[in-house]
C-alpha cells in the first residue's frame, strides 16, 4: 500500500457478510468462550494462527458497520481479557485488519487500539518477540494508513529504549537494501529518530532526493529549522563541482551510482524554491551560490554580446559591467575559471587574455586558444587568428524608426528620492482627476527590478525603482514620476510603506494601468510585505494582458495590425503596442543595468515609457472600440481577479473570494 495515497479509507472491494452477522441478542457467551478456549491453545504456536479467532473477528465487524459500538467493544473486550498474551492477539486483530482488500474494515485499526486502551494491561504483558515485532513494523505499519501509525507505535511502545535499536536496525537494512523508501523515512518521523541523531540523516534523505519525493521530504523535515540546514547541506553537497564530495556523501548513506546521471539541474530548482521557503541565507550554501553565480554570469554575457549587439557603448557603461563582474566572481576560482571560457564562448579571446592577466591565471586554468592569443601578444604577433561570428549569428539591432516611442521631456519627469517628497507627487495623481469621459483618469504604473548575487537567493528581483505615468486631459499633456525604491526603502517604515501601497493599488480617483501584475506584485510583496494587503486587493488596477487576451477572444478587430505579421519576436507587452500601433515596444535598455545610481537620463526616459505607453493603449482601445460601435467599459475589468493558485501562493492561504473587485 502507497503510504502516500492514505488508500485505507477507501469503500472499494466492500465484502459482503458471509453468513456471520448477527445482532446483539445472537451473541452466545457460551459459544465465545468456547472459541476463545480453542484459541488458547494456539499460544505457543509461533506461527501465530488467526483461524480460530475469524468468526469472533467478523462479528465484531459486523457490529461495527452498523455502529452499534458497545456489542463489539465489549465482545473485543471479552476476548482480549481471556488470553495471556493480550499484545500478540492485538497484533493479529490488526494485521488480519490490514491484510483485507476490504477499506471499510481498515477504519477499525485506531477504534481496535483505542479499545484495548480501556484494558488495564501491564507493560510486563507486552511479550513480543523479534519475529513479531519485526511483522508488527513490515505488516502492520507497513499497511496502514499515516492517521493509523501513531496509534501503533502508542500501543506497542515502538518509542521505548528497549526497541530503539530493533527498529534503527530494521530502517537500516531497509535502506540499504533500497526497500520501502518512503515508508521508513515517514517511520524516522513518527519515531522522531532523525531529531534525536539516532539514524544517519543522509542515509534516510538521499534516497528520496535522488527519487524526487519531495511531498515525502518536505512531511519527514517538518518545521525543524535543524533539519530544514541539512536537507539543504545535503543538496548543496549533491551539486558540487567537486566529485570527491559526492562520492563520499553517497557512501555514507551506502548508495552505488553513477555521479553523472544526477539531474543537477533539477536539484538547482528545488533548492532555490527551499531556500526561499525556509529562509536560509544563499552565502551557507557555497555551491548553490556558485553554480547561481554561473547563472547570473551567463546572463551578462547574453545582455553584452547579444542583446546589445550593433549598440555603442560607451565607457562609463563597460566599466560599469566589469565591476559587475568583478563583484559576482570576487576570489572564487572556479568562476574565474568559467568567466574566461565564457569569453571563448563569444569569440572575445582578446579580453579573455587580458581577464587572464587580471586574474593571474596559469595555463593549466585556461583554454588552449586563450593560452596562444596570450603568446602571441608577449612575442608582439598580435594578428588574430580567429574567425569572427558571422553577422546572421546575431540578431539585428532595431533603429528607433521600427519600434514605439513616443517623445518624452525629461522636464516632464519627477525623481523622487526623498520620503518627503512623496506626498506631494501622489496628490499630484490623485488631483488630476478631471473631466475624461464615464471614467476614472488613467495612470501606467511599471517598475524596474535588478538580481543582486550577493543577496539571499538569486531568484529574487529587487526592486530599483517604481514609475507613473498620467495624462491631463484638459492639456493635453502627461507628467511622470519616478521612485527611487533603492533611496526610500531606506527612509519608509512599515506603516508608510502600507499606506504608500493603499494610496497606489487602491486608489478612487485614479485607474492604475499595469501589464502581467501578478509578476510587479511578486517582486513587490518580496521587497515589501506590508504591501500585501493593498496589491491584493488591487481595487483600483486593470491588468492590460487580461484585456488584450479578451479583445483577441472577442474582438480581434479592434487590434488594427492583428493580421500583420511581425518583424520581430515581440511578445508581452512589446506584443500588445505592436497590434495597437503596428510597432513593438522600444526595449534598448531593459537590460541596463538598474543598480547604478545616478541614473542615466536615457534609463529614466526609457522607463517611463514602459508606464507612458500603458495610458496610450487604454485611450487607443477607448477611442477605437467607440469608431467600431463595440460596447466598452473599463469597470468590467477594474479590481484583479486572482486564482486560487496564484493567491496561495502570494499569501500562504486559501483564497476566500476570487473577486477583488
Amino acid at each position: 500500500m502507497d503510504l502516500e495515497s492514505n488508500g485505507a479509507d477507501s469503500d472499494d472491494n466492500f465484502l459482503i457478510d458471509d453468513g456471520h452477522s448477527t445482532d446483539d441478542n445472537s451473541i452466545s457467551n457460551k459459544n465465545l468462550s468456547e472459541q476463545q478456549k480453542k484459541a488458547f491453545t494456539l499460544q505457543a504456536d509461533p506461527s501465530y494462527n488467526f483461524s480460530d479467532y475469524v468468526d469472533i473477528y467478523e462479528r465484531i465487524y459486523t457490529f461495527f458497520s452498523r455502529g452499534d459500538n458497545r456489542p463489539w467493544q465489549t465482545l473485543f473486550i471479552q476476548t482480549i481479557q481471556q488470553t495471556s498474551t493480550p499484545y500478540r492477539l492485538l497484533y493479529m486483530f490488526l494485521d488480519y485488519t490490514l491484510n483485507t482488500t476490504n477499506g471499510r474494515k481498515h477504519k477499525m485499526v485506531v477504534p481496535l487500539i483505542e479499545t484495548f486502551k480501556q484494558i488495564k494491561v501491564d507493560e510486563k504483558d507486552i511479550q513480543l518477540d523479534d519475529a513479531i515485532k519485526e511483522n508488527i513494523l513490515s505488516k502492520v505499519c507497513r499497511r496502514c494508513a499515516l492517521n493509523q501509525l501513531e496509534s501503533i507505535i502508542e500501543i506497542f511502545h515502538l518509542r521505548s529504549i528497549e526497541n530503539r535499536q530493533f527498529i534503527i536496525n530494521f530502517i537500516s537494512t531497509r535502506l540499504e537494501q533500497q526497500q520501502d523508501i518512503i515508508f521508513v523515512s515517514q517511520l524516522t518521523k513518527f519515531l522522531q529518530l532523525l531529531e534525536l541523531n539516532a539514524i544517519s540523516f543522509e542515509k534516510v534523505i538521499l534516497p528520496l532526493i535522488l527519487k524526487t519525493q519531495w511531498e515525502t521530504i518536505k512531511f519527514v523535515i517538518g518545521d525543524d529549522r535543524n533539519l530544514q540546514q541539512k536537507l539543504l547541506k545535503t543538496i548543496d553537497d549533491l551539486i558540487s563541482t567537486d566529485q570527491t564530495i559526492i562520492r563520499s556523501l553517497l557512501a555514507q548513506a551506502s548508495i552505488q551510482m553513477n555521479i553523472n546521471s544526477i539531474d543537477n539541474h533539477s536539484l538547482k530548482r528545488v533548492a532555490r524554491k527551499l531556500l526561499k521557503q525556509y529562509k536560509f541565507d544563499l552565502r551557507d550554501l557555497p555551491n548553490l551560490a556558485i553554480q547561481e553565480k554561473v547563472t547570473f554570469l551567463k546572463t551578462c554575457f547574453v545582455k553584452k554580446y547579444i542583446e546589445n549587439k550593433g549598440v555603442t557603448i560607451d565607457d562609463e557603461d563597460e566599466k560599469a559591467w566589469k565591476e559587475q563582474i568583478k563583484d559576482l566572481v570576487q576570489d572564487n576560482r572556479d568562476l574565474k575559471v568559467k568567466l574566461i571560457d565564457l569569453f571563448v564562448d563569444y569569440i572575445d579571446v582578446d579580453s579573455a587574455v587580458e581577464w587572464t592577466q587580471y586574474y593571474n591565471l596559469e595555463d593549466f586554468e585556461i583554454p588552449e586558444q586563450v593560452k596562444i592569443r596570450r603568446e602571441e601578444i608577449r612575442h608582439g604577433d598580435v594578428k588574430s587568428r580567429y574567425v569572427p561570428v558571422t553577422p546572421a549569428t546575431w540578431p539585428a539591432n532595431q533603429s528607433e524608426n521600427d519600434v514605439y516611442k513616443p517623445s518624452v521631456l525629461p522636464s516632464d519627469i519627477v525623481y523622487i528620492e526623498l520620503e518627503s517628497n512623496v506626498d506631494s507627487f501622489l496628490n499630484r495623481l490623485e488631483c488630476s482627476r478631471c473631466d475624461v469621459g464615464s471614467h476614472l483618469p488613467f495612470v501606467g504604473f511599471d517598475c524596474e527590478t535588478f538580481i543582486d548575487p550577493t543577496q539571499r537567493t538569486l531568484s529574487s528581483q529587487i526592486v530599483s525603482i517604481i514609475q507613473f505615468a498620467s495624462l491631463v486631459p484638459s492639456r493635453n499633456q502627461s507628467f511622470y514620476g519616478v521612485f527611487d525604491m533603492l533611496a526610500l526603502r531606506l527612509q519608509f517604515d512599515m506603516k508608510s510603506v502600507a499606506e504608500f501601497a493603499q494610496r497606489v493599488f487602491c486608489s478612487q480617483d485614479f485607474i492604475l494601468l499595469s501589464y502581467n501584475y501578478a509578476g510587479d506584485t511578486s517582486s513587490l510583496l518580496e521587497n515589501y510585505p506590508s504591501m500585501n494587503s493593498a496589491l491584493m486587493q488591487g481595487s483600483a488596477v486593470i491588468d492590460l494582458s487580461r484585456v488584450q487576451q479578451y479583445i483577441l477572444e472577442h474582438y480581434p478587430d479592434v487590434f488594427p495590425y492583428i493580421h500583420v505579421v511581425a518583424s520581430s519576436k515581440s511578445r508581452g507587452l512589446s506584443e500588445l503596442v505592436r497590434l495597437c500601433f503596428g510597432k513593438p515596444l522600444d526595449k534598448t535598455q531593459r537590460t541596463s543595468d538598474w543598480r547604478k545610481r545616478p541614473l542615466k537620463p536615457v534609463q529614466l526616459i526609457y522607463s517611463v515609457l514602459d508606464a507612458r505607453v500603458l495610458v496610450d493603449i487604454a485611450v487607443f482601445i477607448e477611442e477605437r472600440t467607440r469608431s467600431l460601435q463595440i460596447p466598452w467599459s473599463w469597470s468590467d475589468f477594474k479590481g484583479y481577479t486572482w486564482t486560487d493558485k496564484a493567491f496561495k501562493k502570494r499569501t500562504g492561504a486559501h483564497q476566500q473570494s476570487v473577486n477583488t473587485s
